[in-house]
């Protein structure tokens, strides 16, 4: 009897000392998916040298900063998580995509919401058009995308279907197929942004609905703006500079209901604006200032800053409050 209350009491103490050592790994495991910063250094000296680790590694909520270099990788981001560049023309993700392989076709992949992107130049190595490559593809919601360089792309932004209320701001597109592209993406905001030299699309939106389009220079594209398909609707485009394009803002395919006021429509060659929809060139107060508007209409007169006579979009479309002067953006 005695050896088994020594057993049955040992045993307990075994219990014991288990449920301590188990309860002290489930709190260091806790401890690792806390929120933190950690650095990334691709000349070493830092926690990490690989951007991707270092999103492997962190919890949700945690910041990443990345030290100037070149990083040599392609991200897929599946947590909420913030990505610092230390300077957006020295922290540069250079993605190596080789034609015909199974590499992924974006640099950076998001799937989580309420991701930060700041401070990168994004580009690829070896791009030639027809590769389908894409910068950021985003396939989620409440994202802030701002102050980043894109170039040499299919896409510097897609904004995938059923994403929504996510933030483009302040970034440089150069030289990409198509700036940003939004695909049945909602009330996101594009803003601030310079868009230039993109080979058709500086903005290409299929199907969106309530999105701003507010505060970007747009320039030197194919296409500067086209908004596009019957689900396209109640969108705000304004406060836009829309410049030496081969067409400026095209609305097309059903798109409806959808406003643009507040422009400045400078030096597009072929054309300024068409609307093939039902869409509105002012807000009731203010249109827009189109630069060939006194070749059109000599005769017209101003009254406080407004034209009396509505520009022609089209047979049907017309600017019914044209600017005098440009829009101060």
């Amino acid at each position: 009897m005695i050896w088994m209350k020594k057993e049955i009491f040992a045993l307990f103490i075994s219990l014991i000392l288990f449920s301590i050592a188990f309860s002290g790994c489930l709190e260091d495991s806790s401890k690792d998916n806390e929120p933190k910063m950690v650095y990334v250094n691709a000349n070493g000296g830092a926690e990490f040298s690989k951007i991707q680790d270092a999103i492997n590694q962190v919890g949700e909520g945690s910041s990443i900063f990345v030290y100037n270099g070149i990083y040599y990788e392609s991200l897929e981001i599946d947590k909420s998580i913030s990505l610092i560049g230390e300077s957006i023309e020295n922290t540069i993700i250079h993605y190596n995509k080789t034609k015909g392989t199974n590499d992924p076709d974006s640099v950076i992949i998001i799937n989580a919401d309420n991701c930060k992107i700041n401070g990168f130049k994004i580009t690829s190595v070896n791009y030639s058009i027809g590769m389908s490559m894409t910068e950021i593809s985003i396939g989620s919601s409440n994202n802030i995308i701002s102050n980043n360089i894109f170039m040499y792309a299919d896409y510097g932004i897609f904004l995938k279907r059923f994403s929504s209320n996510n933030i483009i701001s302040s970034n440089n597109f150069i030289d990409v197929r198509t700036g940003i592209f939004s695909e049945e993406s909602d009330h996101n905001v594009i803003s601030k942004n310079n868009i230039t030299f993109c080979g058709i699309y500086g903005i290409y939106c299929v199907g969106p609905i309530n999105n701003t389009i507010s505060g970007n220079f747009v320039s030197d594209n194919n296409y500067g703006i086209r908004i596009s398909g019957e689900r396209s609707n109640d969108n705000k485009i304004y406060e836009n500079t829309i410049m030496s394009n081969t067409k400026g803002v095209y609305c097309c395919c059903k798109a409806s209901n959808n406003i643009i006021y507040n422009n400045n429509f400078k030096q597009n060659s072929e054309y300024s604006a068409q609307d093939a929809s039902s869409n509105q060139w002012d807000n009731g107060i203010n249109g827009n200032y189109w630069d060939d508007y006194v070749a059109k209409y000599p005769d017209a007169n101003q009254i406080d800053g407004i034209w009396d006579t509505p520009y022609d979009i089209n047979v049907s479309k017309k600017d019914r409050f044209p600017l005098v002067n440009p829009v101060e953006i």
